[in-house]
């Protein structure tokens, strides 16, 4: 497997652009895969730059119903004539985000919900015997106070966003067994343990966002809870490839712990699995 990442904070060279965003592209032995489509087009013109064709993509992800995720859904519809997205049921819910200068919306286009290539998923979804989503979270270790000021809507009332939206990907190939966690608003170790219990093992590469930064408040999690989970994955056994919300305090701290264990993943990098 080959993964690419097309979009993140930082890029690996000035010819990729960046900005706050995520989107993979991932070679297995059967198909091409999509994992988040980013804020915006620019996974395109970074998939181009990278000589990928998102044309060639066979099956695309949409982890939550977050515009930096979901973003680019209506470029990717539109150089992609075939291939479906599979997007949570609740992803399309508004989502909001307590910001300095007051709730904003950070949700998805409403106009794209009923597109006819999107196939909607629930608690746990299998794609095929290789490809499992799922969103079935229960665990409560290590949960980032950021995620307080993401906000979803009880009547009147914004409450603290639940993440019943957001769903992980595990795929299994060659022997391997690889998660994508998008942001991993519930907890990033609460994640790996829930798609081990669904795995039958531990997954050997975990790839995301650890949200152990909030841009909108622009503040990191505190050390105790960054080495908390760090303590936890190490014990995993895993390879860890992360960037976009975790934070380059927390990148920093969990390194200084797992060493070669963890990795970064700016835009325009490339990785074989």
């Amino acid at each position: 497997m080959r993964l690419y990442t097309l979009v993140e904070e930082h890029a690996a060279d000035p010819i990729f652009g960046c900005e706050h965003e995520l989107s993979f592209y991932l070679e297995t032995e059967r198909e091409h895969l999509l994992f988040d489509l980013g804020q915006s087009e620019l996974f395109l013109r970074n998939a181009h730059a990278l000589g990928l064709d998102i044309a060639r993509v066979d099956r695309a992800f949409l982890s939550h119903g977050h515009y930096d995720h979901g973003g680019g859904l209506s470029a990717f519809l539109r150089e992609n004539d075939h291939a479906p997205v599979y997007v949570h049921s609740r992803a399309f819910e508004p989502h909001f985000s307590r910001k300095p200068e007051g709730v904003r919306p950070i949700g998805l286009d409403p106009e794209l919900e009923h597109h006819p290539r999107l196939v909607l998923t629930g608690d746990v979804y299998e794609v095929s015997p290789n490809l499992l989503l799922f969103s079935d979270v229960t665990g409560t270790e290590c949960q980032s106070e950021g995620g307080k000021n993401l906000l979803e809507r009880v009547g009147d009332a914004y409450v603290p966003d639940a993440f019943a939206h957001e769903q992980s990907l595990i795929v299994y190939d060659k022997g391997k067994c690889i998660l994508f966690t998008g942001c991993a608003h519930c907890g990033v170790v609460n994640l790996v343990q829930r798609a081990a219990e669904h795995a039958g093992r531990m997954p050997d590469v975990v790839v995301g966002g650890m949200h152990l930064y909030s841009p909108s408040q622009k503040k990191s999690e505190p050390d105790e809870l960054i080495r908390a989970v760090g303590e936890r994955l190490g014990k995993t056994g895993a390879r860890y490839l992360t960037g976009h919300c975790t934070g380059e305090h927390a990148y920093a701290v969990l390194h200084d712990m797992l060493g070669d264990q963890i990795g970064y993943l700016p835009a325009g990098s490339q990785v074989d699995l």
